[in-house]
């Protein structure tokens, strides 16, 4: 990986961190108790000045419970992803009203104005 990469890897990765451990109420320094690393190398991280190892995203990882590559997601590419994921939805259950309507009763009115 080309250094500018990683660079651009780093910083998305301590802005997410960062985000993780404020939506989760933690300081730095409970975050840097939990993962058995120093409060410098949390500060360091989230301020993309530093990167870490792969047990260290592995532990962030797994005490968020979120997968390795939403470490690594921009807020772009996040809505791009779940734009994607609702068109897919959407898809599927507008190929799937009849199936709903017969199983179960119910007439489905989809309303797609945000997803197309």
């Amino acid at each position: 990986m080309s250094e500018e990469r990683l660079s651009e890897a780093a910083v998305t990765f301590g802005d997410n961190l960062r985000k993780l451990r404020k939506a989760n109420g933690l300081s730095q320094e409970k975050l840097a108790e939990h993962l058995g690393v120093s409060t410098k190398h949390i500060g360091d991280i989230e301020a993309g000045r530093s990167f870490t190892t792969a047990a260290l995203l592995d532990s962030v990882a797994s005490y968020f419970s979120v997968s390795l590559d939403e470490l690594f997601l921009t807020e772009s590419r996040k809505q791009l992803v779940e734009t994607e994921a609702a068109r897919m939805a959407l898809g599927m259950l507008q190929e799937n009203t009849d199936e709903f309507k017969r199983k179960y009763g119910i007439e489905l009115r989809l309303k797609d104005e945000n997803i197309q």
